[in-house]
This record gives structure tokens, sequence and C-alpha cells, in this order.
């Protein structure tokens, strides 16, 4: 049964805590998922139809914020505010739901866009399914349709982002019926099961509609594809790269660039922090999952993951801070001299302390079995004296082959002239691997992508950060070099409509031919700053 609870407005913040808003009302969905999945589906479009009609014919906005996890710009003051932090609904579907000759039916779900990716990965992964998502982010915190939507992704070598696991969506508009899109390239329920629900449309727009933005209307639930569960080992370790190590990589060559270690075993997933201020040579930090071959389920699994760059910075940040105070005036600084917060900022150094804290927890447990849940963190940010400390968080997507080339000029961009840096020391470069997405916006848009993170010390930290304004350099010195590169839609997108085009050419207009064919005289419903910015919205 679907119920979406109406509440006063109020004040909302995002989950990094770098966009506060107003709302003049709320509305929680709430989802108890009966076990008639064609009927519970129904039943749920009728409430979100009347609930989007509503809003509508009041001339209102509408905005859905899942977990809250995109540092987008969601939404407008004084929007309806959509919460879906109940809206778990995960249905098995029957015999009668299926195509002929559709195999491997046990590992098709049903599941609202709502559901939070740790219940989704804690259903897959009950005894007797033992099924798993193929890839995720390095957090499970996000909703699906939050992490779908944004192209999120989690760099298994072999996988794009998590959209690779939807076979179809359902889409919910205010006008009409609800609206089915399925992949054309994976057939897989009956056009007459569906039509209990929703209408069947044109799968030519499903690629357009995969990664959403939030500007496909409300995105109630997808058809997703798991995979049997797998395991892997993990390694933490740092190392100096070998002279060859860009090489390597750039041609896919990943066992060779690990060296030994790998003894000439593909990893299937792969991440190293450079430290940006240290210049090549240096000791880098790796975190590698080999896969566990095994004929059945291991007995003894290993613990929970939760150690990330992410949480490390938090943490770091907030000892670093109180260790400020200990230090009367910073010496043999490279930074201005007049850059006071600056210098202070480069007593905490970010780098430093992540490296410390990464060495602290290096392991080599690659005979220790773990599932994609075990390897993937819940979020739980760190607080000092109950006041939380938060990150920055922007990635961008460039070429694999051109790497290098990246990385030379952010490591000389970080290192500065003549021994003075434009930057203090408040963030590190993350480099992840991925394929190219199948979505008309996905940000992976090359066939082979490296993605950069640059993670550090947040917009709102007290004595304020370098970490946007290094993001912003980036961009500006890639685009003199003529290197193409997307940025990440849910993590801090520097972008405007003018870049997104440049970007993305003729897929914009696809987008929005998409968005107005699906959502017609509703579209100024679903909304926001960032469509707005992205020249993705209305004219």
């Amino acid at each position: 049964m679907t119920e979406v609870r109406k509440h006063f407005g109020g004040g909302w913040i995002n989950e990094h805590r770098s966009i506060a808003k107003l709302h003049r009302r709320k509305a929680a969905l709430h989802e108890t998922a009966g076990d008639n999945v064609a009927v519970e589906l129904a039943a749920r479009a009728q409430a979100l139809q009347d609930f989007i009609r509503s809003e509508a014919g009041k001339d209102r906005e509408l905005c859905v914020t899942g977990s809250g996890w995109s540092q987008s710009d969601l939404y407008h003051n004084f929007s309806t505010l959509m919460t879906t932090d109940d809206d778990e609904g995960i249905w098995e579907l029957p015999a009668e739901a299926f195509r002929e000759g559709v195999d491997g039916r046990r590992r098709y779900v049903m599941v609202t866009g709502g559901t939070k990716i740790h219940a989704l990965m804690d259903w897959l992964g009950r005894s007797g399914r033992d099924l798993s998502l193929r890839t995720a982010g390095s957090h499970k915190g996000q909703s699906l349709a939050g992490i779908v939507g944004t192209g999120s992704h989690g760099s298994t070598l072999d996988e794009t982002g998590c959209e690779t696991h939807i076979r179809g969506m359902i889409l919910s508009r205010g006008h009409a019926r609800d609206l089915w899109l399925g992949s054309p390239d994976h057939q897989v329920l009956r056009d007459e099961w569906i039509e209990q629900f929703a209408s069947v449309g044109d799968s030519a727009m499903f690629a357009d509609a995969l990664v959403h933005l939030g500007g496909m209307g409300f995105v109630s639930a997808y058809l997703i594809e798991a995979v049997d569960e797998f395991y892997c080992g993990l390694i933490k370790r740092a190392r100096v790269l070998p002279d060859n190590w860009f090489e390597l990589v750039e041609q896919g060559r990943f066992a060779e660039a690990m060296g030994e270690i790998a003894d000439d075993a593909k990893p299937h997933y792969y991440e190293l922090t450079f430290d940006p201020f240290d210049g090549f040579g240096h000791e880098v930090c790796e975190t590698i999952w080999f896969e566990y071959e095994t004929d059945a389920k291991p007995e003894n699994l290993g613990g929970q993951v939760n150690r990330t760059t992410l949480e490390a910075i938090s943490e770091k940040g907030a000892t670093g801070l109180i260790g400020v105070t200990k230090h009367h005036e910073p010496e043999n600084n490279p930074l201005p001299a007049e850059d006071l917060e600056g210098r202070i900022r480069d007593l905490i150094d970010v780098p430093q302390q992540i490296f410390d804290d990464f060495r602290e927890n290096a392991c080599d447990e690659r005979d220790t079995p773990r599932t994609l849940s075990q390897l993937t963190a819940e979020w739980h940010p760190h607080r000092l004296m109950n006041i939380r400390v938060d990150v920055y968080n922007a990635a961008l997507a460039v070429p694999r082959e051109r790497l290098g080339e990246v990385m030379r000029i952010a490591m000389d961009m970080a290192e500065g002239e003549g021994n003075i840096r434009q930057f203090s020391k408040d963030f590190v470069y993350t480099v992840r691997f991925a394929e190219k997405s199948p979505a008309t916006m996905g940000f992976l848009r090359f066939d082979h992508n490296a993605i950069i993170n640059i993670d550090g010390l947040p917009k709102n930290f007290i004595l304020g950060t370098d970490a946007p304004l290094a993001a912003e350099r980036l961009q500006h010195l890639l685009k003199k070099a003529g290197i193409s590169f997307s940025m990440h839609w849910g993590k801090d997108a520097q972008m405007n409509a003018k870049a997104i085009r440049e970007q993305y050419g003729t897929r914009v207009d696809r987008y929005r031919a998409t968005r107005d064919a699906v959502l017609g005289n509703n579209a100024e419903v679903f909304i926001s700053p960032a469509l707005e910015q992205w020249g993705l919205g209305e004219d």
C-alpha cells in the first residue's frame, strides 16, 4: 500500500550540509509493499497521480529529495518537498510477468525508487536468494532513484554506472497513466502484464530517461537485474608507482600496473589516492579488490568495511582543527603570506592526515571473502562536540587514455609555481575507473573512463576551504589543454548550460525532447535550479 502523508513546511538541508532550503509543505511517501506486485503498483500509480495532479493544479513545484545525497541544487525555496525515506518496496515477480525465453528469472526484481541501496543489498543477499548488485557507489546510503538518476558508479572495472542494472522504469507524471519505459536491449516483461499498472511507452526514450536528473517526473519503480552473489578479497597498501604505471593503465593493463601483488589476475576494483601537493615519485594509496574464487557460499565472510576517504577526511579534519590551536605560527609555509586562513588550514594538512590514516588501516585480506555489500560503506559523518564535520566532493570523468596527461596538469596546478602554492592543503585526488554509460546523459560518456575525485574540506568549514576553487580551476586547465571531460551530476557539478551543450551536444536535445514527451504540461512541476542552470529545464 502506498500512502502520501502531508505535513507543514520547514527547513531542509542535504546530506553533505552544502545546500539548505525552505519548503512550504512536505509530503512523505510511505510504502508497505503488499504481496501482489501488479495490484500494488496500480494502487501506487493512483496515489501518486492524485498527489502530483493536485500539486500541478495549484501551480506548485515538486521536489523529490530521496536521501538528499546529491550536492546539486535540487529545488527552489518554497517548493513542495517530497521525501522517500519510508518508500521501501521490493518485489519478486510472478511467472506470468515474463516474456517467453527469459532466463534467470529469479534475478529480476521490482524496486521502488525511494528504496535505499543498503536495504536493497540486504534483501538481495539474504540466504536462499544469494544475489548481489553488479556495482554500487562507494557508499550505500543513497536511494535507488538517486544513485541511478545521477549516473553514480562503483568503479568496478568492467562496469559502468549503477544504471547498468536497469531493465525498465515506471514514471509517474500526474497526467494520464503511469508510463513504463523498458530497455530495448533487454525485453523482459510482457506488455499485457505491465498494462495492469502503466502504459507501455516508446523504448526509444529509455536511454534518455535513464539518468533522469530529477527531470522525468517521479520515478516510481525500477525493474532491476541482479547477479549471483560474488566475493572479493581486499588489499589496501601504500607504494610508489612504477614509472610506466600511467602507460599501463591507459592501455587497460591493470594487473601489470599493480605488479607482483596481482599475480597476473585482473582486479575487480581499483582506486588510488594521490597527494596533490607531493608530486610524482611519492607514495600513493591503493585500494584493490580481487575476485575470490569459490564454488559455494563461503562459511566465514569478512566484516563490514567502513573506512573510506570521506570518513577519514571528516574525522581527521576535525582532529586537525583541534591541533591547529596548538600552533602559534605556521612555519616554512609556501602559501602567500597574505593567505592567513590557508596558512592555518595547511597545519591540518588533509593529505598527510589521510595518508597516515590509510597506512594505519592498510591490509592484505585477499583470502578473506566479502560481498559487495560488505565492501560498500554506509555513510556515518564524524561529529566534533556534537557538530557534524562534513566533506567536499566533486568528480570528473576523462578518457582513460589521457589520464597521465590529466594528472600531470592536476598535480602541477596543486604544486604551484616558484615554490608558491595557489591552494592550501585542503584536498586529495582519488582516481577510479569505469566503462561507458548507455544513458544519454550518463557522465561516464567515454569508452573507458578515469574518474578523478577531489575530496576535501567542506564549503561550510569554519576556516574556509580551497577545494571548490581547485575543482573549478582544474576544469579551466583541462579545457585549455583541449581535454574532454564531464562532471558527476550528483556531486558538486560546477557546470552551466554552455558547458553542458559543449560536452553532450545533441544529447541535450534528446533529453529535452523525451522530457517534454513524458511530462507534457507538467514539465514545470518537475523543475530545479540545477536543471535550469544546465539548460535541461524549460526555456
